[in-house]
């Protein structure tokens, strides 16, 4: 775990300090708020790469590829019913699907993003997502398993933050201080 953490802070570090230098640059930034924001997001990014293609790969070799939508998500709830898993191992990895692209769509939000091309960032994030980790698999680095109900439940995630966000207004995006 935590060597993820020192070489996650090996890649957020120059990025955080090339954001600092472009921005002071362009000498054009935002209330300390939108910029704080825009970093939190960034390492988000980080964050969701890392946690999607590299955190606790499986071992290399088989990998589980589903193209049968809600297959995986009807094998779940099945299996709680069923008694064969908790609600908890099931709520984990589908809500943990949801609740990992959320922050993405509060963030489009932010940025006034049209609802239009967030759904098709909600679609096209996870599809990357997916075929990333297939890539992986195919140049022998990594096994994660390849699944369209990742695809919804991640795309669900997206027009959820959207959603919440639109609803909260707690945060608007604040003009440039020249």
């Amino acid at each position: 775990m935590w060597s993820g953490v020192i070489q996650l802070s090996f890649i957020f570090i120059p990025i955080f300090i090339f954001y600092i230098v472009y921005k002071l640059i362009r000498k054009r930034f935002d209330y300390l708020s939108t910029e704080i924001i825009h970093m939190v997001f960034i390492f988000y990014v980080f964050i969701l790469v890392y946690i999607v293609w590299f955190y606790l790969p499986l071992a290399l070799g088989y990998i589980n590829i589903n193209v049968i939508p809600f297959y995986t998500i009807g094998g779940y709830v099945k299996a709680v019913f069923t008694g064969d898993i908790s609600i908890r191992i099931a709520g984990v990895n589908l809500l943990g699907n949801i609740l990992l692209t959320l922050p993405m769509g509060a963030y489009l939000c932010f940025n006034r993003v049209s609802f239009k091309k967030t759904i098709a960032i909600a679609i096209l994030v996870p599809v990357v997502i997916e075929l990333g980790q297939l890539l992986l698999h195919y140049i022998g680095f990594a096994a994660r398993s390849v699944d369209i109900d990742d695809i919804i439940l991640n795309c669900i995630g997206v027009l959820i933050g959207y959603y919440l966000a639109k609803k909260c207004k707690f945060v608007k995006k604040s003009k440039y201080i020249d």
